[in-house]
């Protein structure tokens, strides 16, 4: 099998360069304020990756804080974001604040018809004043009848554990971590295909450091690692393969006063894969950017570099400009024009489905390139603890992948059951929150996209949100009593498949301080839809369990 190390090459020299990845807009953040806390910003069609192994370590927008409150209750279709599949929302209290607890433990069992059950540890040890280390550990899972005629005898099964561990020593001005994890997947293909036993297995280690001093005017922050994703018994594949995937992530910055900084980010993945009809892929992307803060206007004007070597060789450019501008420090208006080239790799093609094939013989992948992602935006504190956030903008990608399985076996299957195509789109999108007190808390967010591609390529789109929406109520009537309340929405661009409609409601009661039961239950009105393409969602199903902290 051919290998490629230019990118670790071109890494090894810029990272000379660096030192690190730029923490300049971490460390350049505006006054603090109320708006700058809570929030609510666009919930984006994101498909990068979202697993452990890739640490966003320079986030663009910042987090809203944890409110006052001990702890909040997820509320997410996955329950560790390890691994991306629809199962029963996590429903268990977890602790918020660094003291409040130094372990948790969730335990939840569904009704029998459907065998969905959860659990998670976590414990934090503080090894001194300077060293902590946190490890937790989760399953997760489900195993249904599907009520559809063509599936009669078929059952869906899916469960996943993860084990991860993460260290960190504090110096005077930086900070050093190694953080690990090992989780693997069970799940079963459609009936038509020969076995049932698919199986995927994921791990990584990691090394950060990075800078602390936040008075210094050189920031900095390294992260390097390996990942490995291998797949058994996978659909199109004569034979089990994986991948294994060398990262560094850094960057490095100045800034001579309080106002203005110049920094450079590095992002270097190399894929390689253990398939011999696979060619090896890597990327580089280099981003140069200046940034401006004052009271008045908070300015980013870059350029992303992204070097493919291996497949799919090349050099292609996209912008990093962003821009603030508060107004009477409740108000802020916001413009912003990204993009970059996304690596189709192992990892990629898990965070969109768990049930992509392994069919590659001849036609590999094409790597995805975001080449515009503008956006402009209105935020707003109206005050009594209500939010709101207004964006519109449009999206250009080139050779976008859309999950497109084959469900007929009278056909060649495509290259790991995706299609690629461009796939643009315009899009609009409103979120706002409120709060009365510590009673209620109240969100809904709404997004809206019309998709376009090439003649004969919609398939490319079967699995693109069109019109996406949310609405969840937490109501806490007494202080150890939580009722929460929500529905989701989700329609598709193109393709006949039924929209996701889920009622969902649960309720947690703490007992004791390290003590809560609580129930859940999902798909109340018992709709039919797919959450991945082929792959009926449950129907109505329940879940109990408990809580325990201390």
């Amino acid at each position: 099998m051919k290998q490629n190390i230019k990118p670790l090459h071109i890494a090894l020299f810029s990272t000379a360069l660096l030192a690190g990845a730029a923490t300049a807009e971490a460390q350049t953040q505006p006054k603090d304020s109320t708006l700058n806390r809570t929030v609510v910003v666009e919930n984006d069609y994101d498909p990068q990756i979202m697993d452990a192994n890739k640490i966003n370590l320079l986030p663009d927008i910042e987090e809203p804080k944890p409110t006052k409150k001990e702890i909040v209750y997820a509320q997410t279709t996955h329950p560790f974001s390890a691994f991306r599949y629809r199962a029963m929302p996590s429903y268990a209290p977890r602790p918020t604040q660094p003291d409040a607890t130094k372990c948790f433990i969730n335990l939840g069992y569904g009704d029998t018809k459907n065998g969905n059950m959860t659990g998670e540890i976590n414990y934090l040890f503080d090894l001194s004043d300077s060293d902590r280390l946190n490890v937790n550990a989760a399953f997760d899972g489900f195993n249904f009848d599907p009520d559809r005629t063509e599936l009669e005898g078929w059952k869906s099964r899916f469960y996943q554990a993860q084990f991860k561990a993460d260290y960190a020593h504090r110096f005077r001005t930086a900070e050093l971590g190694v953080s690990g994890s090992f989780g693997s997947q069970a799940f079963n293909y459609r009936p038509i295909y020969a076995t049932d036993k698919q199986r995927n297995t994921l791990g990584g280690i990691q090394l950060q450091v990075r800078s602390t001093d936040t008075s210094a005017a050189w920031q900095y922050a390294l992260e390097a690692g390996v990942g490995y994703f291998g797949r058994g018994y996978l659909y199109g594949a004569d034979e089990s393969n994986s991948e294994t995937n060398l990262r560094l992530k850094g960057g490095l910055s100045y800034s001579p006063d309080g106002t203005n900084r110049v920094g450079l980010d590095l992002d270097v993945n190399q894929a390689n894969f253990s398939f011999e009809g696979l060619e090896n892929s890597g990327l580089v992307g280099l981003t140069p950017y200046y940034r401006y803060t004052t009271d008045a206007v908070r300015l980013r004007i870059g350029a992303r570099v992204d070097i493919r070597t291996g497949y799919d060789n090349g050099v292609a450019f996209a912008p990093d400009v962003k821009a603030e501008f508060p107004l009477a420090g409740h108000y802020t208006l916001y413009v912003q024009a990204t993009g970059g080239t996304l690596l189709n790799d192992f990892f990629r093609f898990n965070s969109i489905t768990p049930y992509w094939g392994g069919y590659a013989g001849y036609d590999q992948l094409e790597n995805t390139h975001v080449q515009l992602d503008a956006l402009a935006g209105f935020k707003a504190d109206l005050g009594e603890n209500l939010w709101l956030n207004l964006y519109a903008g449009y999206e250009l990608r080139k050779d976008e992948i859309g999950f497109f399985p084959n469900v007929t076996g009278d056909v060649e299957p495509l290259s790991y059951s995706f299609m690629q195509g461009k796939a643009n789109n315009l899009k609009v999108g409103f979120a706002s929150a409120y709060q009365y007190k510590d009673i209620i808390d109240v969100s809904f967010r709404m997004d809206y996209r019309n998709w376009s591609t090439g003649d004969g390529w919609e398939p490319v789109l079967y699995d693109k949100p069109k019109f996406d929406a949310q609405f969840d109520m937490q109501i806490h009537p007494v202080s150890r009593l939580n009722i929460n309340l929500g529905y989701q929405y989700r329609s598709y661009a193109e393709g006949d498949r039924n929209a996701v409609s889920d009622l969902y409601a649960g309720v947690d009661y703490r007992f004791f301080d390290f003590f809560s039961l609580w129930v859940k239950a999902a798909n109340l009105t018992n709709a039919q839809y797919e959450y991945d393409l082929a792959y009926p969602a449950q129907g109505i199903h329940f879940m109990i369990g408990t809580s325990f902290r201390f």
